[in-house]
């Protein structure tokens, strides 16, 4: 008889320890250890699939020289195109015809949708082009009725194959009878093997099944795209190789917005990860939007305590509004400091600065900031500036119009500035890119404040404290 091995394997670090351990010695994360049972009969199930493709005369190597890797054959049909030049460039150029992609986000957050859409547009780019250009998609989750009442709602094309199944075995043999350009996988906590003894969605199933795909997509040159859920911590569920095992890690995030996305490459072995893309939810599915500058916004304001900046997400840039409310505590004996959308540490440092190189005595007030018109919390340092102004213009209860006054001084205004633990106003990074939306929409750049020290500040407020 076989003898079978049990082990313990944390879904963090994959440390492993022979027995049940409540924290990790290694990454110190409690309850992360799954059980892991090993088999040591050999699987015979896997004799029967190919293997990776090798070049002619059987050799085992090749010389770079021999290998045609298509950067100079734009038509190389091995980059599979999306029907979308939003999809391509943030792709780079398309889908390569042998990637492994991971598409992971929230329930409830549309993956599922956007794997739909994302074969409409495949189909509608490369059908005509490539002939027998199949697209497969597998759900373990939904039922192939579900899957086809979503799929007319998204005017999916009547000839994307389907199938419902969560065993590898029988994944793998539709693969290689069909043989897809692209195929997805929904979801990789849901399948599991044969081979493999425990449940779907543990450590040693995940790390199986992903494998196999793994291998296939090389040999067989197909796309596979999976799709992963996400830990209530917003950590990629499953063992922490599943991500370097991919080739891609691509993730979808909600807004404070209900009805907006963020879509991003966190790990892309094919091109750039400083790209974004910003989608709105709508009846017919996941729509890009196309000048998200202003999406986030409900409208502008003006009034004490207001100001506006112009930050960046990725490649992206927004207009974006910071509120700050400066009051007196309730408890005397300290200031509460706040911020929604924003780190509180990093508001901590600008009011520190402020209160050392602007003597402005602001340790025992209660501090509230908010910031809107960002796709999610960020740390852009070139909100400095604004956020600053803002809490001036609460505490001395002036609008950043009245605290600077100028002729040139247009009624949309926006500000963009980094600052030093030295006191010091760097310029922006970035900032033809902020300047050019910024003139797009009507907004006037910061036409008074000048970088270098936070002289120019302090001699506005000087000049306000001399005329008032």
């Amino acid at each position: 008889m076989p003898v079978q091995k049990t082990q313990y394997q944390c879904s963090h670090c994959n440390h492993i320890s022979s027995k049940w351990l409540g924290k990790c010695p290694n990454c110190n994360t409690w309850n992360s250890f799954v059980e892991h049972v090993i088999d040591n009969t050999k699987n015979k199930n896997l004799a029967w699939l190919p293997p990776l493709e090798t070049v002619s005369n059987n050799k085992q190597y090749t010389q770079l020289k021999d290998l045609n890797t298509g950067q100079n054959d734009q038509n190389n049909q091995s980059i599979y195109k999306f029907s979308s030049q939003d999809l391509n460039t943030f792709w780079n150029r398309g889908i390569p015809s042998d990637a492994v992609t991971l598409l992971s986000g929230e329930p409830g957050l549309g993956k599922s949708t956007l794997a739909l859409q994302l074969l409409r547009s495949l189909y509608l780019a490369n059908s005509a082009q490539i002939a027998n250009f199949r697209l497969l998609y597998i759900s373990a989750e939904e039922s192939i009725n579900e899957l086809a009442r979503r799929s007319r709602r998204l005017n999916v094309s009547d000839e994307i194959h389907f199938a419902q199944m969560n065993q590898l075995e029988q994944i793998e043999k539709v693969i290689l009878e069909l043989r897809p350009a692209v195929t997805i996988i929904d979801s990789i906590q849901t399948i599991y093997s044969s081979g493999v003894s425990s449940n779907p969605g543990s450590v040693s199933q995940v790390t199986s099944v992903t494998s196999r795909l793994l291998i296939l997509a090389k040999s067989l040159e197909i796309s596979i795209l999976i799709i992963g859920h996400v830990t209530k911590d917003g950590s990629i569920a499953g063992p922490k190789t599943l991500e370097h095992m991919v080739d891609s890690v691509l993730l979808i995030e909600k807004s404070d917005n209900l009805i907006y996305r963020t879509l991003t490459f966190t790990k892309h072995r094919f091109g750039s990860t400083d790209n974004l893309l910003l989608l709105k939810m709508q009846e017919d599915g996941l729509a890009i939007v196309q000048d998200p500058s202003l999406a986030l916004l409900e409208n502008i304001e003006k009034g004490v305590g207001i100001c506006y900046g112009v930050g960046m997400d990725k490649n992206l840039t927004f207009i974006v509004e910071l509120q700050v409310l400066v009051s007196n505590p309730i408890n005397q004996a300290f200031g509460r400091r706040e911020s929604i959308g924003f780190k509180s540490s990093k508001l901590n440092a600008i009011l520190a600065i402020m209160e050392k190189y602007l003597n402005l005595d602001i340790k025992n007030r209660d501090v509230y900031l908010q910031v809107t018109g960002m796709p999610k919390s960020i740390t852009d340092d070139n909100l400095d500036l604004p956020i600053m102004l803002a809490v001036i213009s609460s505490y001395l209860n002036l609008s950043v119009e009245e605290i600077i006054r100028s002729q040139q001084m247009k009624p949309k205004q926006v500000f963009a500035g980094r600052l030093t633990f030295s006191g010091n106003l760097r310029v922006p990074t970035n900032l033809d890119q902020r300047k050019n939306i910024a003139k797009h929409l009507g907004f006037e750049f910061n036409p008074v404040i000048e970088f270098g020290s936070l002289a120019s500040v302090g001699k506005l407020l000087k000049k306000l404290a001399i005329d008032h």
